[in-house]
């Protein structure tokens, strides 16, 4: 009986205990207000008045109910907490490192992968002077070099999960790991407002809000003045690869582009937001009506494109002269497209240009930034 009443008391009091512990957490959920973020599905940010909470949620390809959870705080005490603003970064994507540079905080960056890739020269000059050190890349890491940097956190992506026992190392080591899924985004400004995700790191939320807020009105003055054409041109994309054409898929970043500046994509029906892997006489038969060619490779000529495979010159847009690729901001020095590393957060600059190759003359600014016409 004793013994009996002994176990009673000691399961009321477990039970009372994890009330109150679950009572705790719901209590500190109720101080934390969510914040507005209106384009992008891949983060969600709650705060308090000394704490940000961020969720990113299934950060690479094909992944389900995977969340990753980070809390920031001003406060280096704060247990399990990235202390804000960080210092010193690693950065694991040239696109992470324009969303940094729009904040103003390139001097931050200590550590990036595939140096030659990048086209931020102040970056560049950087890696030039040992401010910044080449990392190595994703597949063949210097995870000693990485430790010796001491970053506050590591900005990295994955394309697949097999990316979790790569990051895990830093976490046991206790280097925070931070993943950004920008690309897994399927319109322009749902990849853009990952400025405001940069933003909270360097306690810059509100100069990321503002300086979104300016990208975002001119995206849809621009998309205003487009949004009553009737007559789309039909468009293609890419260039095969060892027999293989890539395009982008008919839900993706690229085919929203297309449609807001006023095109009529050739795979819009398409409903994958990946790339499909096409074969070349699919793409030649289905373009054969295709007025616009865009994103041509590295092409830099209709000679260059002529000379992967010569049946690319019976193509209605070569014919024509309306081929358009995406590479007009090549780095001299590293070979890095800016297209790839600033585009992201200059989707105002990339509809203007695709404005001005499908219809030209609707919008007065006729310079092109990223895009150039081959000849």
């Amino acid at each position: 009986m004793k013994y009996r009443l002994l176990g009673s008391i000691l399961w009321m009091l477990l039970f009372v205990a994890c009330q109150s512990v679950l009572k705790n957490k719901e209590n500190e959920s109720l101080l934390y207000t969510i914040d507005t973020i209106n384009y992008a599905q891949g983060f969600q940010v709650s705060s308090s008045d000394e704490k940000i909470r961020i969720k990113v949620s299934n950060p690479w390809q094909h992944a389900k109910d995977i969340h990753f959870e980070y809390l920031l705080s001003p406060y280096d005490s704060l247990l399990n907490s990235i202390t804000i603003p960080v210092q010193r970064v690693v950065c694991f994507s040239t696109t992470h490192l324009a969303f940094i540079h729009l904040l103003g905080e390139d001097s931050s960056v200590v550590g990036v992968t595939n140096p030659k890739l990048i086209s931020n020269q102040t970056i560049v000059q950087q890696i030039e002077s040992g401010i910044t050190l080449d990392i190595g890349n994703e597949q063949a890491l210097n995870y000693e070099l990485i430790l010796s940097l001491k970053p506050d956190v590591i900005f990295a992506y994955g394309v697949g999960a097999e990316v979790q026992g790569i990051y895990q190392k830093f976490t046991e080591w206790g280097i925070p790991v931070v993943m950004v899924s920008e690309y897994l985004e399927e319109s322009p400004l749902a990849k853009t407002e990952w400025l405001k995700f940069f933003g909270l790191f360097y306690n810059k939320k509100d100069l990321a809000d503002s300086l979104f807020t300016t990208i975002e009105l001119q995206y849809n003055e621009l998309l205003s003045k487009v949004s009553k054409i009737e007559k789309k041109p039909l468009v293609m994309s890419s260039l095969p690869w060892k027999d293989v054409w890539y395009v982008p898929g008919g839900n993706s970043f690229m085919a929203q582009f297309i449609s807001d500046a006023g095109g009529n994509y050739l795979w819009k029906e398409d409903t994958s937001r990946e790339s499909l892997a096409l074969s070349m006489e699919s793409v030649f038969f289905n373009s054969k009506k295709a007025e616009i060619w865009i994103h041509t490779g590295m092409a830099n000529s209709l000679d260059e494109i002529k000379q992967t495979d010569p049946r690319m010159g019976q193509l209605k847009p070569f014919i024509d002269g309306t081929v358009y690729n995406n590479n007009n901001r090549i780095s001299s020095n590293t070979m890095g497209n800016d297209f790839w590393e600033s585009g992201v957060v200059n989707p105002q600059l990339i509809l203007s240009d695709l404005i001005n190759i499908f219809h030209p003359g609707i919008i007065a600014d006729t310079n092109m930034y990223y895009y150039k016409k081959l000849k």
